[in-house]
């Protein structure tokens, strides 16, 4: 088994795997379905840098939650992000569009990386903030992942935060996501020094 569950409610899941997939800093790589990467942008401390990213132009939800992550205060930073919309099909059993994403948040002391509870607990800590949405249907799994490397070492984690917006339509969708990416990037930032 290369994961497993940790806790799992309505609308989230925090699960913990036990493959590593990511590493920081990367550089720009194509990928297999010819979609670029266009490698790690150091955003911390540099909030107005967000712009740089183009994953960061589809949605202002991520783009919010990608510069409250790189506010100066913060003591977390970003590896990889990315959003995208998928037609789930008419006889899914549920709502037909989901916009997913994820962005890749790691501890900027790399020692705080080592312990995987420590990305568990920011999981919880971004959860716990996060209120009903009357208007949209959201979801958020949380990955602890173990990392391939982080600026060299081999003994790091980092939380995958993974909003989701669900609706009936592409926008409906799309605004759903970005509510929920919003509503994480809100939910981290609160009580702001001594946090996160």
């Amino acid at each position: 088994m290369d994961h497993e569950i940790l806790f799992q409610g309505q609308g989230y899941t925090i699960a913990r795997s036990f493959s590593a997939n990511t590493l920081v800093p990367y550089g720009p790589a194509e990928r297999p379905n010819g979609n670029m990467n266009y490698g790690w942008i150091d955003l911390r401390g540099h909030p107005e840098r967000v712009g740089e990213i183009p994953e960061a132009t589809k949605s202002a939800g991520l783009a919010k939650l990608l510069r409250v992550i790189a506010a100066p205060v913060s003591k977390v930073m970003s590896g990889g992000c990315e959003c995208a919309a998928f037609d789930r099909g008419l006889n899914f059993g549920g709502p037909r569009w989901l916009v997913g994403g994820f962005v890749d948040v790691m501890f900027m002391d790399a020692e705080r990386n080592v312990d995987p509870q420590n990305p568990v607990d920011l999981a919880g800590y971004i959860l716990n903030g996060i209120g009903a949405s009357d208007t949209h249907i959201i979801g958020y799994e949380m990955i602890i992942e173990p990392l391939k490397t982080f600026f060299g070492r081999g003994d790091c984690h980092a939380l995958m935060l993974k909003p989701q917006g669900y609706g009936p339509d592409k926008a409906t969708a799309w605004a759903a996501f970005d509510y929920a990416a919003a509503a994480a990037a809100d939910s981290l930032g609160r009580d702001r020094p001594a946090q996160t």
